[in-house]
């Protein structure tokens, strides 16, 4: 009988541990990165001074804000990002659409996975009164009182060395990969890969060059990789198109701001 009931007091005790980790560690109140998606481009800062506002004086300790469409640049950004956050002991990724009314919390996997499940999701009309009204009917202490005055945006992050191709080369009998299949006349070879981290893949199959998109900011993309015709301060988004060398890994960067696909975008680079 005493055996039986040490065995339940010390399943309760594990279960109330391990639910108090996870409630620790998915805590509103945690450090948090604000992921932000606004309809008017133009009133972006008024609305991050206003989110900004809003979220430290409920006790949400925010330290960094970037624009969503940043986060989906490309892998070596996401990567970059991911480890960014770990070493900022990020633990909360606050997703805020303008366009949905919603606010989303996820863990920094996010950032890698968009398909990752939010642990709270919060939506309808003024959200951000929505959202203090839950956290005052679960109130919690709050993990710090040292708050940034204005949003600090991430306006770039690190990716690998290269060399910019400063002239676009001789593409013809060149073999060239890509991941999409782009539905274009084309008197390239253009050849449908998979993904691969290691270029010397391509290399070695006899592709010497490797077509991707990034997509961004006009900022980011200028501060992050030197797109050089970018705006530094424009936070407008672009589309424009990677060209590497799969052995040197040497890039060659085009775009054109009135056009918003991929395959028109394709189109234009070959033809020109």
């Amino acid at each position: 009988m005493s055996t039986n009931i040490n065995i339940q007091v010390f399943f309760v005790l594990f279960i109330t541990l391990i639910t108090n980790n996870l409630q620790g560690k998915q805590s509103l109140y945690n450090k948090t990165v604000v992921v932000f998606s606004f309809i008017d481009k133009t009133k972006e800062n008024n609305n991050l001074n206003k989110i900004h506002k809003n979220l430290t004086s409920l006790g949400v300790d925010v330290v960094n804000y970037i624009d969503l469409v940043n986060t989906n640049t490309s892998t070596e950004v996401k990567e970059n990002l991911t480890e960014y956050f770990k070493n900022r002991e990020i633990k909360n990724i606050l997703l805020y659409n303008e366009e949905n009314q919603e606010i989303s919390f996820f863990t920094p996997n996010y950032i890698l996975n968009k398909n990752t499940t939010p642990y709270k999701t919060i939506k309808g009309d003024s959200v951000l009164l929505r959202l203090k009204e839950d956290l005052l009917k679960n109130p919690a202490k709050q993990k710090t009182f040292l708050y940034s005055p204005k949003p600090e945006v991430i306006k770039k992050t690190k990716v690998k060395p290269f060399n910019k191709i400063l002239l676009k080369p001789n593409l013809k009998n060149q073999k060239i990969g890509i991941i999409k299949t782009h539905e274009i006349d084309s008197q390239f070879d253009l050849v449908k890969v998979e993904k691969k981290e290691d270029y010397r893949f391509y290399y070695s199959s006899g592709i010497n060059y490797f077509i991707t998109f990034y997509v961004g900011t006009e900022s980011f993309l200028n501060k992050t990789y030197g797109v050089v015709g970018l705006e530094e301060n424009s936070n407008q988004e672009m589309l424009i198109l990677v060209l590497e060398h799969t052995a040197t890994r040497n890039k060659l960067f085009y775009f054109n701001k009135k056009t918003k696909t991929e395959t028109e975008l394709l189109k234009e680079f070959l033809s020109n």
